[in-house]
């Protein structure tokens, strides 16, 4: 574990102590929220160059290593006892799923802003959900498990098309994507082709398309009681065939019918905590299909922070048990959010694979200036800059790096080893990948100078001990 220091500014020196876990774009709110509400925040995160560490309601950093579950549980664990936090607050679902299924290791140690372990895990499996939605009369799309891949053809000429492939849980991808949208059965055939060599087929599961826009309900509840809820439409996503993550999206009226199936399925699993329930709905005919809840906060819990409805203190407040009063107020409607970093990376990433036309892309950058000029950006905040500018920047100063690097050229650095190799000390090479990031790019930078040096050292050595060989 690394300890890193940073400023502490514009907060109470006497707030409780709060870790806020995980590095994710809805992370930088969750800091400001609860450090302007008067607690000393700490940042627990895999990057130790992370954007929210910049922020300036952070106190201080502490890095453990996720790659490995276990190591990172000893770590947490390690550090849950030596500076005992009031409160942790896990903000995605990865680090919440780890603390889920060590529930008795760590529920003593602190205050866990999140729902309960059992309703954490409940939540993250689809296939409880989806078996649990129909018997509270919330219409969820036809769907199956996947017992056996042979027989999925016939399931899905029975479903109709467009069908949909996900896994289980919405933190795996397949084939590098949230869902896989198949619209005729020559590409469903295709795509099980390749299917059969999938390292986990067991977590797959096949559902009917479901048409029409997402509608994220983000809510809070405390004792299986809607408490807050407020509604946004996702306008735009990242992926054009709109599986992937919101990157536009607006404030829309409370539908009563959709509020009504949350309070259903709160109540059913008794949740306590915030949370998202998605859901699809068509336009045209009104028609409404259940997506997931995800037992979390938001990562767009921008718009409504901004909008009066601060879920990160109402999840706090729940967590230590004070019972916050409902929150009843209006909300503006139609005020929008934009997510300025990944819409720039969408279409870089378009006019890389050429996918649409010159003046499309020329349409679309000037939409996207646009809506940054008029919109409410997710991270983006006058009174913190520092956190998006150095996001900004660092992805730059990648971009550059990128260009600068042959693409066909590993980045290689060495270390010195004890081995011989035909009478010599050996140099192992490690390689970095061929886009490193540019903090990679920076560590690989320096230890290419340290190991040129050593190596100029061994030279010079051999050179004089072969002069020493023929002294006569």
């Amino acid at each position: 574990m690394q300890y890193v220091e940073a400023s502490m500014r514009s907060m109470s020196a006497n707030g409780d102590h709060m870790l806020v876990l995980g590095e994710y774009r809805q992370t930088i709110t969750v800091v400001r929220s609860l450090a302007r509400a008067g607690y000393r925040i700490s940042l627990g995160t895999s990057q130790a160059h992370g954007s929210t560490a910049m922020s300036r309601y952070v106190s201080d950093v502490h890095v453990f290593e996720d790659s490995h579950r276990e190591r990172f549980l000893d770590q947490l664990e390690s550090y849950l006892q030596r500076e005992k936090p009031v409160y942790v607050f896990p903000v995605g679902e990865t680090e919440a799923r780890h603390i889920a299924h060590a529930a008795g290791r760590f529920m003593p140690l602190a205050t866990w802003v999140m729902p309960d372990p059992v309703t954490v895990l409940r939540c993250l499996d689809k296939r409880e959900i989806y078996e649990l939605t129909p018997t509270l009369g919330i219409p969820t799309a036809p769907w199956t498990k996947c017992t056996d891949i042979g027989v999925w053809p016939g399931v899905a000429r029975e479903m109709g098309f467009p069908v949909v492939v996900k896994r289980k849980d919405s933190t795996t991808a397949i084939k590098q994507k949230k869902a896989i949208i198949l619209r005729s059965p020559e590409a469903f055939e295709s795509f099980l082709a390749e299917l059969r060599s999938d390292p986990d087929p067991e977590s797959l599961l096949l559902q009917k398309f479901a048409h029409g826009e997402r509608h994220n309900c983000h809510i809070a509840a405390d004792g299986g009681r809607v408490v807050a809820f407020f509604q946004q439409k996702v306008l735009r996503t990242d992926e054009p065939d709109g599986t992937g993550i919101g990157i536009e999206g607006a404030s829309v009226a409370i539908s009563g019918e959709l509020r009504n199936y949350c309070e259903r399925l709160v109540k059913a699993l008794d949740y306590q905590g915030i949370g998202c329930i998605q859901f699809m709905v068509d336009q045209q005919n009104g028609a409404v299909a259940f997506l997931e809840i995800n037992p979390r906060l938001d990562s767009t819990a921008a718009l409504p922070y901004r909008l009066g409805y601060d879920y990160p203190r109402i999840a706090t407040e729940i967590a230590a048990r004070k019972a916050p009063a409902p929150l009843t107020m209006p909300y503006c409607i139609g005020k929008s959010y934009h997510w300025l970093y990944g819409d720039a990376l969408s279409w870089y990433a378009s006019r890389k694979q050429r996918r649409q036309s010159p003046f499309d892309l020329v349409n679309w950058a000037l939409k996207m200036i646009w809506r940054s000029l008029t919109a409410y950006h997710l991270t983006w905040d006058a009174r913190d800059p520092i956190p998006t500018l150095h996001r900004f920047t660092k992805k730059f100063l990648e971009f550059v790096f990128k260009r600068a690097t042959p693409a066909h050229t590993a980045v290689q650095t060495g270390r010195i080893e004890n081995s011989e190799v035909q009478g010599q000390r050996a140099i192992q090479p490690r390689e970095l990948p061929l886009s490193p990031t540019f903090d990679q790019a920076c560590d690989a930078s320096f230890e290419l100078k340290r190991c040129d040096m050593i190596q100029r050292r061994i030279a010079a050595s051999e050179q004089s001990a072969a002069r020493q060989q023929f002294v006569p």
